[in-house]
């Protein structure tokens, strides 16, 4: 879990602290060979194919030609440093470890490029367009992750379909949680996670949520996103009886933390512009001692 940790946070960091001085190891990084090396599985169902037609290979594929984008030389170096230490090679020692994990438990490393993928795409979002949009952005910074650590919750034994299914709607209901909970910080940033669809369908007006204004649509709007992202931690919690009982505090805890979260959010009129809802350290202290004896 480490290995996969230290992957995402360098994959984090590369995407957000590059340009603005970075630790020097991820700088370094920076100075290898850029040509991404994709990390792709035949005959495996594309989550974001509705994107990927919509925006083009490009948007999801670093460029390797013209001037570089630091973040995307970053990714880039990361894809490639991915697939070496998936095919046995790795570079360093972070690699070292990362290989060692993949080849031990079978951890999919196009899961794991998935990430990239997402995070990728968010260097340049203002506003998803579509339903099918969130989703398949969510999948790859959410759901990705969840399908990567999959094979270490499962003791190295390939989960199934059904197993990766369920983890997937884990993932995506926390990020549809992350989506609500942060629209005030993602709208400094001038970002728009929810869908520009859902405000035509629900009659949200663009200019009075950008200035903060709660209406009865917006309302509409975050209580429907609300129940979509109820709907698929309920479905992800079905996880739990199918993996070894070793794995199921983990995903018990990710799943109430979150689903505690969106209760907040309801509890409060959907007041998402008054600050970022989180739970109390005594509460998550208490949800980590219940995990642990959840165990036995």
């Amino acid at each position: 879990m480490y290995a996969l940790y230290a992957f995402c946070r360098e994959l984090d960091d590369a995407a957000d602290s590059v340009a603005n001085g970075a630790p020097f190891d991820v700088r370094h990084s920076l100075t290898e060979n850029r040509a991404a090396a994709a990390v792709l599985s035949d005959g495996v169902a594309d989550p974001a194919g509705s994107l990927r037609k919509k925006r083009g290979e490009a948007a999801f594929l670093p460029s390797v030609t013209g001037s570089v984008d630091p973040r995307r030389a970053g990714i880039a170096a990361l894809r490639r440093r991915l697939a070496a230490a998936a095919g046995g090679h790795p570079e360093t020692n972070r690699d070292l470890a990362l290989a060692d994990v993949i080849a031990r438990y079978g951890v999919d490393p196009d899961d794991l490029a998935r990430v990239l993928d997402g995070v990728e795409m968010d260097l340049d979002l203002e506003w998803l367009e579509t339903e099918d949009d969130l989703e398949a952005y969510a999948y790859c910074v959410a759901s990705a992750v969840g399908l990567a650590t999959l094979p270490i919750l499962t003791d190295g034994v390939p989960p199934t379909d059904a197993m990766r299914e369920k983890a997937a709607s884990l993932g995506l209901g926390m990020q549809f949680v992350n989506v609500l909970r942060d629209v005030a910080e993602d709208l400094d940033r001038g970002r728009i996670y929810l869908p520009r669809e859902a405000f035509a369908h629900h009659g949200v007006d663009e200019t009075g949520f950008r200035r903060r204004a709660t209406t009865p649509e917006l309302h509409a709007l975050l209580r429907a996103h609300a129940e979509r992202s109820r709907a698929l931690l309920d479905d992800g919690l079905t996880l739990l009886p199918l993996v070894p009982r070793s794995g199921r505090p983990c995903l018990w805890l990710l799943a109430e933390i979150y689903g505690r979260i969106l209760t907040r959010i309801e509890d409060s009129g959907f007041d998402v512009f008054a600050g970022r809802v989180s739970l109390p350290t005594r509460e998550k202290l208490g949800l980590l001692a219940t995990a642990f004896l959840r165990r036995f």
